[in-house]
């Protein structure tokens, strides 16, 4: 028997009126998956470690608070969310990036109108 195919095949349906609303809301659906799964994974662990360990779930919580203290967890929650972040800043960066070069390309396209004295064009009524 043939293994299903790892990606999905044909275009991909688009829910909301902008394509990237679908793919954050994609990414939003995967990962709330993801946790449910680790979520669920932890509590067979803690029930494992309570009923073959004799390990108590108030030492377990004893345990977590003690690791949240940690500088070493703090800085591995601070690389978590700088990359969960990250699509959105480079996302911000690329666009502020590129309005910043057609307003440059603007600039200069109106400095060389008044080089050749030219009226540069009145700026449009913003609506």
């Amino acid at each position: 028997m043939k293994a299903p195919p790892q990606v999905a095949k044909g275009h991909r349906p688009q829910v909301f009126d902008d394509p990237a609303v679908d793919q954050l809301y994609a990414a939003y659906v995967t990962l709330a998956t993801e946790l449910s799964v680790a979520f669920e994974r932890i509590a067979v662990l803690e029930r494992t470690l309570e009923q073959h360990a004799g390990v108590s779930r108030a030492l377990i919580e004893q345990v977590a608070h003690a690791e949240q203290q940690s500088p070493e967890r703090a800085a591995k929650r601070a690389e978590l969310a700088a990359r969960l972040v990250r699509p959105f800043r480079d996302f911000r960066e690329a666009h502020i990036a590129a309005a910043s070069a057609a307003r440059a390309e603007h600039n200069q396209g109106a400095e060389h109108d008044q080089s050749l004295g030219r009226d540069a064009p009145a700026p449009s009524p913003r609506p």
